[in-house]
């Protein structure tokens, strides 16, 4: 044997426990061997054991007390009952206490050790097991931690990025060192993002998805008959962005704003949803991961009230799986964090062009993006 086996023989017979042992150790085992129950419970409470060989008679102290204190304290070792009395009952009763195998004396030479054999086996496999469910568990940290991470750098490189686009798209012409210092941020923003799509890879976060896909509605004591007509907004479309990032909302609108449209904002799900049954939207951009309502189920009650009215989501938590639940939503858009004023830009008028709000570069962004924006 490569490596040595531990083994408890506990018998009240000397002769069987000195044959017992003397057959075990030959074969290579590691022997410790009592003569009563009561001093087998005192090695289970002091060391552990791949094997117990157990006699089932004991006065006293049995082998099945014997059996309930291995299967308490060393779950992962096996136990062996032996017995010269064999009754289908007292089999019976071992195995229901979890005894791994059961020997009725006399036993040969043979029949002993490849029962022992079978045990050190099955403790060979519960071991892997676990070993494999460890790593499991650690992977699932690694995964966990990979997507919390994920999400807490992305909000706020979105709002490193979007801020530099805004200084760039304020800045006057012929602003060398700012429009520097703004390709510098946007280079290493380019960079962390790399790294953290990798890093993304590891996880597989999965969308909490709802029985039946039915829309969710929140009860907000406001009439959802019809759409509110549209407030003066000097012919510009109305987008609501809705985010539980301040820094995130207040970027946004500032770059909406400057791109021309008309922007309001929501700070979660369900003040935005009570923003759509009383005021005219054009346009719903949203993150996916808000604690009080979800992206997901904003869409929902979005669309259960107007269908018509376009949703954006936006998320920077397990892009590519939430990519396919806004698919499978019926999104109107996606956008992964960190994400460029032009990609947000060119998705807008998309999805306006789309649902015949305004037509395709045209109306109030259309004016913006002949300045080239980055």
């Amino acid at each position: 044997m490569t490596e040595q086996h531990s083994v408890l023989l506990v018998d009240d017979d000397p002769l069987v426990l000195a044959g017992f042992r003397e057959i075990l150790v030959r074969e290579g085992y590691g022997v410790t061997a009592v003569f009563s129950g009561r001093e087998a419970l005192d090695e289970l409470a002091s060391q552990s054991f791949d094997v117990v060989l157990t006699d089932l008679l004991m006065p006293r102290v049995s082998g099945l007390d014997v059996l309930r204190a291995a299967r308490e304290k060393q779950a992962a070792s096996v136990v062996i009952v032996v017995t010269g009395y064999a009754s289908v009952r007292s089999a019976v009763e071992a195995l229901r206490l979890g005894a791994h195998d059961y020997l009725i004396k006399p036993c040969d030479e043979h029949e002993l050790l490849f029962r022992v054999k079978m045990g050190v086996e099955h403790v060979h496999l519960h071991r892997e097991l676990r070993a494999r469910e460890l790593d499991a568990e650690k992977m699932r940290a690694i995964a966990q931690t990979a997507v919390t991470v994920n999400d807490q750098i992305n909000t706020p490189l979105n709002v490193i990025l979007n801020s530099a686009e805004y200084i760039r798209m304020k800045s006057p012409p012929g602003s060398e060192e700012v429009r520097q210092s703004l390709d510098f941020i946007n280079q290493e923003v380019t960079k962390i993002k790399s790294v953290i799509q990798r890093l993304a890879k590891i996880a597989d976060p999965r969308i909490k998805e709802y029985a039946g896909g039915t829309a969710f509605m929140v009860d907000v004591g406001a009439p959802a008959e019809a759409i509110v007509a549209p407030s003066d907004n000097g012919g510009r479309p109305r987008v609501l962005v809705v985010d539980d990032e301040p820094f995130m909302v207040r970027t946004l609108m500032k770059i909406l704003e400057t791109l021309g449209y008309s922007a309001v904002c929501a700070h979660g799900g369900r003040e935005a949803f009570r923003i759509v049954l009383a005021e005219h939207v054009d346009l719903v951009i949203t993150d996916l991961h808000m604690p009080d309502m979800t992206g997901l189920e904003l869409l929902a009650s979005v669309k259960a009230h107007n269908a018509a009215t376009p949703v954006i989501l936006v998320t920077g938590y397990g892009v590519d799986s939430a990519r396919e639940s806004a698919g499978k939503w019926k999104a109107d858009g996606f956008l992964g964090k960190p994400f460029t004023v032009t990609e947000l830009q060119q998705l807008i008028e998309q999805t306006l062009a789309n649902t015949g709000r305004i037509s395709s570069r045209s109306g109030a962004s259309a004016a913006v993006s002949a300045k080239g924006i980055a």
